[in-house]
């Protein structure tokens, strides 16, 4: 039979307890960081394999890829850059095409244009008309358009009853030139 006995006090049985735990824990941590180090260091070195394999295979064949790309991205450079200069040239440019959709709306079945002609934005017409309710007629709906202004029908036009040779001259309003439809 074997006695032992405890002749150290408390204080320092306490502070060896404290050590013994103190190197269990500093073991478990040794435990799991271990691996995870070990993951950290496998981990860089294939982030150093890709990246090396990376750098040969855009030096060796992807080369022509990249040249090809940057072919297409100069010839988008320079559409977009023509494009632009069309849009520029297009925003200044007068829509005439805008008075002929609006006269075509306007001028009634018995009315013929003969002459069209314009100076800066007044326009001159001159047509027959079968008779003079109808050349009347034409010039209220060139009248009641907002892009029509100034309408002037001359009153010796209006002396003769049927079949009128006629001329009328107006202003085509700048905004209505510019629109695109």
């Amino acid at each position: 039979m074997k006695i032992y006995l405890d002749l150290l006090p408390k204080e320092r049985k306490l502070e060896l307890k404290r050590k013994k735990t103190f190197r269990i824990v500093l073991r478990h941590e040794m435990l799991f960081l271990l691996p995870l180090m070990v993951l950290a260091v496998v981990l860089a070195n294939v982030y150093y394999l890709l990246s090396f394999q990376l750098d040969n295979t855009v030096k060796s064949g992807s080369e022509e890829k990249y040249e090809k790309l940057n072919a297409y991205e100069e010839k988008f450079k320079q559409v977009n850059e023509a494009t632009a200069s069309l849009m520029k040239i297009t925003a200044g440019h007068l829509q005439w095409s805008n008075v002929f959709e609006r006269l075509n709306v306007i001028i009634p079945e018995d009315v013929t244009i003969i002459n069209f002609s314009t100076k800066d934005y007044n326009v001159f017409i001159v047509g027959k008309a079968k008779n003079r309710d109808v050349l009347l007629r034409f010039k209220s709906n060139l009248e009641s358009d907002e892009c029509f202004s100034n309408v002037n029908v001359p009153l010796s036009n209006l002396v003769v009853k049927e079949n009128i040779d006629f001329q009328i001259d107006f202003l085509f309003k700048s905004d209505c030139l510019k629109e695109i439809r």
